[in-house]
């Protein structure tokens, strides 16, 4: 048999694209490629509507069954094909699109499935879903990312080799930001920042003024050390369109004792300049201060109870906001509690910034939150992993959830809620259930934005709660941690190893009648 794969992003253009809508295929295609291989001959394509058809004649020719399996979802899948075409696609809602937009058929999802005729989906509500837009008896089945087998090697590892803490990571080229050796006040514009953002739009001061440089205090704990005058990068991307807004919309509306106060507002505390002194002499061979914010070679060591959380930061879904204030109001006299941010997206900076303004206004905490942007190589990726205790997620609603897979995949106790398709593995056998219940919400390519499905908000005390038991019981139940460890990587090689993937496509992609999932 000859097996088609393609996803929209490739090995070479993942990079570039993380963060982007679909990068999530490629690595769920990654994660089925060992076990189609097993299957027949894979052959990876890259324009469907020129090479598809042209592998399918040639197999025909031969009398080889072919079958092309398109990773994305039903209204970003080629439909004029001859080759039969089966799409492989996450879902978290409780309905597929079931209605068409823009003049384009193809967003109604039913109208994808009946050109493909099946599908692959990778949790039970999806298949469920699809079942009850199309038909019951619609071949459809669920089968998850197989990521269990390759983590082998770490389970398996001697725990008398495996490194005990501190752990330390090295980034070829990241970024770090770390409560426990960085100041949060810059991240709270006061109104000497506002002033001086109107007189950067008046040309009364340059805008160099708002220094790009962030300032970095060695402190035992966030918000405690008093930082420097200086703006952060993007504060003073913040402060500009202050400074756009007061210019375009209201300079010509305010009455002049306002730009009185404004003027007194800065002169107040200005301390008398100096004489200016000569210009020293330019180092020619001195380099630039290296800016947190630019991706360079990092350094970062790990100990205490490390909580782990892997997400794309402009996924809404992902609801970081809970994760965040949660774990801060939990452990606000706990400094041997970290929560490790590992963020995926290329476009890192207004992310970063807007988690670092939501800590600066949370009252005093001393544990610890770590934000790191940046690719992990293998040994590093695994370095994370031993050192974490927890993984987390707080999400309206997940497709599959490929890291905490991976995570309880090498026996790390999950704190995360029961709904989408996280239903079909998290319970509390194997971490620490957090409540959710439904709320109304759109498809999220949906342009319209019209209510038509449902996600799952969060309990935020359910969640705080998790926190604060998971982190007793590691501390103080070292047996019952053990057993949720071991609860896990049994869970997960029942849900997503590749021997269960393996029998399932064989199943599938062989038959000619309807599919029993």
């Amino acid at each position: 048999m000859k097996i088609l794969i393609y996803s929209e992003v490739t090995a070479a253009s993942i990079a570039r694209s993380l963060g982007l809508p679909e990068y999530s295929y490629y690595f769920v295609l990654r994660e089925f490629r060992p076990v189609l291989e097993r299957l027949g001959e894979v052959i990876l394509v890259e324009d469907p509507q020129r090479e598809v058809d042209a592998h399918y004649a040639s197999a025909r020719a031969t009398g080889e069954p072919c079958v092309f399996l398109s990773f994305s979802p039903p209204h970003r899948t080629c439909l004029e094909l001859a080759c039969p075409t089966v799409p492989v696609f996450a879902w978290e809602f409780d309905s597929i699109p079931s209605e068409s937009w823009l003049d384009e058929p193809q967003q109604d999802w039913r109208h994808g499935l009946r050109h493909c005729g099946r599908a692959i989906v990778h949790s039970w509500l999806t298949r469920d879903t699809v079942c009850e837009a199309m038909d019951d008896r619609f071949p459809v089945i669920a089968i998850p990312a197989p990521v269990w087998d390759k983590f082998a090697p770490l389970r398996e590892r001697d725990p008398a080799q495996r490194p005990g803490g501190p752990w330390v990571l090295e980034l070829p080229a990241g970024v770090v930001f770390d409560t426990h050796c960085l100041s949060l006040e810059p991240w709270m514009p006061g109104l000497d920042a506002v002033a001086q953002a109107v007189a950067v739009a008046r040309g009364e001061i340059p805008a160099q003024s708002l220094a790009d440089a962030v300032p970095m205090v060695q402190a035992e704990t966030a918000v405690e050390a008093a930082p420097p005058a200086v703006a952060s990068g993007r504060l003073k991307m913040t402060l500009r369109y202050l400074a756009e807004w007061y210019r375009l919309v209201w300079r010509d509306r305010l009455p002049d004792a306002f730009d009185h106060g404004l003027r007194a507002l800065r002169r107040r505390g200005r301390p008398v300049p100096p004489p200016a002194a000569p210009a020293p002499e330019p180092l020619v061979d001195a380099e630039p201060p290296l800016s947190p914010w630019d991706l360079a070679p990092r350094r970062l060591e790990l100990d205490g109870v490390i909580f782990t959380a892997m997400f794309n930061p402009y996924d809404g879904r992902k609801n970081w906001v809970d994760m965040l204030t949660a774990f801060c109001t939990a452990f606000r006299d706990q400094p041997e509690a970290t929560l490790l941010f590992k963020l995926g997206h290329s476009k890192y900076h207004s992310a970063i910034n807007d988690m670092l303004m939501c800590m600066a206004r949370l009252p005093a905490f001393r544990c610890r939150v770590i934000l790191l942007q940046g690719y992990l190589e293998a040994a590093d990726f695994e370095a994370l992993i031993d050192a974490t205790a927890f993984v987390v997620n707080a999400s309206h609603g997940e497709g599959q959830c490929l890291p905490l897979m991976e995570f309880m995949s090498c026996g790390k106790p999950a704190i995360a809620p029961q709904h989408s398709a996280m239903a079909d593995y998290m319970d509390e056998e194997v971490g620490f259930v957090v409540d959710s219940w439904l709320d109304a919400t759109a498809w999220p390519h949906d342009p319209r934005l019209a209510y038509r499905t449902l996600r799952h908000q969060i309990d935020w005390q359910s969640l705080l709660e998790a926190y604060q038991e998971a982190y007793r019981t590691f501390r103080e139940e070292p047996g019952r941690y053990r057993a949720l460890a071991a609860n896990a990587v049994e869970r997960m090689r029942g849900h997503c190893s590749q021997a269960v993937a393996e029998e399932r496509l064989r199943r599938f992609l062989t038959i000619d009648e309807d599919v029993d999932a």
